[in-house]
């Protein structure tokens, strides 16, 4: 075993370097444009093929985590590879903190190169690039777009809403959002991106997120998720294999991390569930307005339906540091799934992701029907509704959720007392849409009836070991069917 991990560990280091073989990132440049904007750059040279930037502001990076700012960027402009964010706000005496990855082929292999631990404090704000202030006697408002899918309206008749698309205001009650999947293959670049990953925080989900026809496709004019094995995919055995899975360049995690690449060692085993995830982040992302998602939920044990709204910029902190709404939630096992909760998410602890969230019961399964799923998100309250049916609003208490700091264990909600009172639900957030597979969406339990207990290491392989009790109930219905997604900005 000893020899084996020596090995592995050579080889990784093969993979990505800090600056052997002759080859060291360039240093970056950064410039912070007023009243918005943060551009970061490498020059180009010879054998560079891919340049990504994880950044944040005012706040070092946990390693090599994704950050505020996450981008691959694939081809090189005018001579340098740039990273460009037109909403980022930046201030003079602020810090951006950032470590930046290149993939680099020397002739004979491509290598991935880091450099960590960079920072850069903002000295000047430079005139934004191309910008034209808007006339002073005209409201600005979200332009039309030429895509068949998200209308975001006209300067005719606008009465401008609260609700913001990408930074720019709406017109109120107008439809800015719409994706149906009968034109998905043609239209899907444009709104979604598919995710290639391993699943890690904050749910720690037992799942490989892939774009496999066999799990995505397109039934009936519906898009449908349907999880599967990952041994019936790659082979029995493969998620205890020691030779690792890498998802290669096509991976939309954070390069050089859990996310990419992972291997089976001792109590670590590869996620022994395939499914997959889209969202729209970097290419849809509100703050306040409806959004209604018509689905099917999986049924299936330990499965799950991910319709959420996750931070866009997640300024407030990583994963449910910006909180997360949920629209629609219910477990895929027999007798669970006649309970339907959607809400919001604080944070990791079960008192923090359990105290916003509001349900609704019935004594037939929320898996046996579509349903049309919404949820109703205001400046000062979040509403849920299923059918037309509400059935909880949350109002943040007089000190704003920060105030709960303390009770809920809340991981730097101080950050929230800068946004308003409903912070971290002030922000633009984007959709997600996916079928998730145990982990820390499901409570511990002490009679036995589930088979891994959440914060133990073996959990994972725990879960692979008791497949002949649960994957049985994966049948024909255990996928997630979605008719549409829309949203409207607030009247």
């Amino acid at each position: 075993m000893y020899m084996w991990t020596v090995c592995l560990v050579l080889a990784f280091c093969a993979c990505f370097s800090h600056g052997q073989d002759g080859f060291e990132v360039p240093d970056a440049t950064v410039e912070a444009f007023t009243p918005r904007g943060l551009r970061v750059s490498i020059p180009d040279q010879d054998g560079i093929k891919l340049f990504a930037l994880h950044a944040k502001i005012n706040e070092e990076m946990n390693g090599r985590e994704a950050g505020t700012f996450s981008r691959d960027i694939t081809k090189a402009k005018d001579g340098r590879w740039t990273f460009y964010d037109s909403q980022a706000k930046l201030a003079v005496g602020d810090t951006l903190y950032f470590w930046t990855f290149v993939d680099y082929f020397d002739g004979e292999r491509k290598l991935g190169f880091v450099r960590d631990d960079q920072f850069f404090t903002i000295t000047e704000l430079l005139p934004k690039p191309g910008a034209k202030p808007p006339p002073a006697s005209v409201p600005t408002v979200t332009p039309v777009t030429k895509s068949p899918s998200i209308d975001t309206g006209s300067n005719g008749g606008c009465k401008v809403s609260t609700t913001t698309v990408r930074g720019k205001n709406s017109c109120r009650g107008q439809l800015i959002f719409d994706s149906s999947f009968d034109q998905f293959a043609k239209n899907k670049a444009n709104l979604w991106t598919i995710q290639r990953k391993f699943a890690t925080g904050p749910d720690y989900e037992f799942v490989i997120y892939e774009d496999n026809p066999i799990v995505l496709s397109v039934e009936n004019s519906r898009l449908a998720i349907t999880p599967i094995l990952t041994d019936s995919l790659y082979g029995e055995g493969f998620v205890v294999r020691p030779e690792g899975f890498d998802l290669g360049e096509k991976c939309t995690g954070v390069r050089a991390s859990a996310e990419c690449y992972q291997t089976a060692l001792g109590w670590r085993i590869i996620p022994p569930v395939i499914s997959s995830q889209l969202k729209t982040k970097g290419k849809f992302s509100f703050k306040y307005g409806k959004i209604e998602v018509r689905a099917k939920l999986p049924k299936g044990d330990w499965l799950y339906p991910e319709l959420y709204l996750n931070s866009e910029s997640e300024e407030y902190g990583s994963g449910y540091e910006s909180g997360q709404i949920r629209i629609a939630f219910a477990a895929g096992n027999e007798g669970e799934s006649r309970k339907l909760e959607g809400g919001v998410i604080l944070g990791s602890i079960p008192a923090a992701r359990k105290y916003a969230m509001k349900t609704i019961e019935k004594t037939q399964s929320w898996t046996d029907d579509f349903h049309n799923f919404s949820a109703l998100w205001k400046p000062d309250s979040i509403t849920l509704s299923v059918d037309n049916m509400v059935y909880g609003t949350i109002f943040p208490p007089e000190g704003g959720f920060a105030s709960l700091a303390t009770n809920l264990h809340l991981k730097n909600s101080d950050k929230w007392k800068s946004g308003t009172k409903i912070a971290p639900f002030d922000k633009e957030m984007h959709i997600v849409v996916g079928v998730g597979a145990g982990g820390h969406n499901f409570d511990d339990r002490s009679d036995g009836t589930k088979p891994w207990f959440n914060n133990q290491p073996i959990s994972q392989k725990e879960f692979y070991k008791a497949r002949n009790q649960w994957q049985s109930s994966w049948k024909t219905e255990a996928k997630l069917q979605v008719e549409y997604v829309k949203v409207w900005a607030l009247d």
